[in-house]
């Protein structure tokens, strides 16, 4: 798997949680007023036998007129998004392994909105049946 792969691999993941909202990669449309999820990869490590690769999932939910945070939507949809990135695994002869290295409030990251970043490590293993 290359950095394009392993991308598509935690979008087709959170797209399975179910959370109502529109997801982009790398990053979201100008101007975009929603409720939104950004994927983005970080540094690509390439070795002879693996791939790591450490992804940004944030989750953008717009403040309420006040100002405030709406704690209850950002909790249900970090939730189902970590839920569903803990089944990543092996697949088709494939070594995938993943590690939730952890989340953080991202304050200011795009105004009127509230971010949290769920940090995702991808491992994965070249081709498995060499070293069998």
């Amino acid at each position: 798997m290359d950095e394009f792969d392993i991308i598509d691999l935690v979008y087709n993941h959170v797209a399975a949680a179910n959370t109502g909202l529109p997801i982009y990669k790398d990053n979201s449309i100008t101007g975009v007023e929603e409720n939104h999820i950004v994927i983005s990869g970080m540094e690509f490590h390439e070795f002879d036998w693996q791939n790591k690769m450490p992804v940004n999932v944030n989750i953008f939910i717009k403040l309420y007129p006040n100002g405030m945070p709406n704690r209850s939507l950002m909790r249900d949809a970090k939730s189902k998004i970590r839920k569903e990135l803990k089944k990543i695994g092996p697949e088709n002869g494939q070594y995938r392994d993943i590690e939730l290295s952890g989340s953080v409030r991202l304050t200011g990251a795009k105004e009127n909105f509230d971010c949290t970043n769920i940090k995702v490590i991808i491992n994965t293993q070249k081709n498995t049946e060499d070293y069998e």
